[in-house]
């Protein structure tokens, strides 16, 4: 309970800072907070059950995804930002577009040279970024601002079994970065210091990156 105050106070503060430094961010409306201010209007944000894979896989056309919200009055969409994935036969869902084909999934990190990845592909590269990768997402954010649709990205996500952990990037088996060995319940204890720095890595390229919006 306390994690999850705190990242709301870190939410809500950053909402507050943003609408200080541009007024047509999204921001707290300042006579309601149950309420939010979205381009120096009153908003509710409504969205849609997702699977959230917009951006992360190359099968998926946002554009028509977001003329769909647009025109259904809905203002709100969540996507992943690759460092979760799922595999086809993750929860039953048919299409899901968090489980894009090995060869379709894009990420912050590209592969490198060497083979033997997870997912039969070659393994990643966590000490590059992949700017094919935030090219589409900064186009995501950009098409969607033109169709009045706030982002929610999400960073990470915890791995519910170990088929998602097993064709994840950051797992060790599926990148030569030299972590060492994490198991899966542990990726985000802090326990691992040189796993670490890549997230934190990670966060840094995605704040820059997203910051003009």
């Amino acid at each position: 309970m306390k994690v999850t105050r705190l990242i709301l106070l870190a939410t809500l503060a950053l909402c507050v800072r943003a609408q200080q430094q541009n007024p047509a961010a999204l921001a707290l409306h300042p006579d309601n907070p149950h309420y939010f201010l979205f381009r120096g209007k009153p908003a509710v944000l409504i969205g849609s059950t997702e699977h959230y894979g917009a951006v992360m896989n190359l099968d998926f056309d946002y554009l028509p995804y977001l003329d769909e919200l647009g025109k259904n009055g809905l203002n709100l969409t969540r996507t992943f930002s690759g460092t979760y994935r799922e595999i086809p036969a993750s929860f039953g869902i048919t299409d899901n577009p968090l489980a894009p084909k090995a060869e379709r999934y894009i990420g912050p990190w590209p592969r490198g040279d060497k083979g033997g990845a997870g997912d039969g592909l070659n393994k990643f590269d966590l000490t590059r970024f992949d700017d094919k990768y935030f090219d589409r997402l900064r186009d995501f954010v950009a098409q969607a601002g033109r169709h009045g649709v706030v982002v929610e990205y999400v960073l990470f996500c915890t791995f519910y079994n170990d088929a998602l952990w097993d064709v994840n990037p950051m797992n060790p088996k599926n990148h030569d970065s030299n972590v060492g060995d994490v198991p899966r319940r542990e990726v985000y204890t802090l326990k691992h210091p040189e796993l670490l720095k890549i997230q934190d890595a990670f966060v840094k390229k995605a704040v820059t990156e997203l910051n003009a919006f």
